[in-house]
């Protein structure tokens, strides 16, 4: 099967639950994907959620870091704004394990279907 370069370029993947909520409350302003946060702010789980690679490849970075923090798993609250961090047992933060462990399964996927070397930032 022949996939053509655009489809190759992204990712559609369908996110819902306890982990829609981790990639909302993690998912904002990396600088260097414009508006992705707010397409995910947007996105109520109903469908396939469309990121490029690039951004697949920052989410996963960025959700990789948080579950890495050595004070524990930081939950953000916006409204009103607080920072509290949990345990790594937290449903929280196994719900975000979840999710990291579908993007990056995905990303691998992605990479083989697509005969690229690994670039990503997660891959070491």
């Amino acid at each position: 099967m022949k996939i053509r370069k655009k489809q190759q370029d992204e990712c559609r993947i369908v996110v819902t639950g306890p982990e829609l909520v981790e990639l909302k409350r993690h998912a904002h302003q990396i600088p260097e994907c414009p508006r992705l946060d707010r397409r995910i702010q947007r996105y109520e789980g109903k469908g396939p959620l469309v990121v490029s690679l690039d951004e697949l490849e920052w989410l996963i970075a960025v959700l990789d870091a948080v579950l890495n923090d050595p004070k524990g798993y930081p939950c953000v609250e916006y409204e009103p704004w607080k920072l509290e961090y949990v345990p790594q047992i937290d449903e929280r933060c196994i719900a975000c394990k979840q999710l990291y462990d579908k993007l990056k399964k995905e990303s691998d996927r992605l990479f083989e279907v697509a005969g690229r070397n690994k670039r990503s930032f997660h891959s070491q």
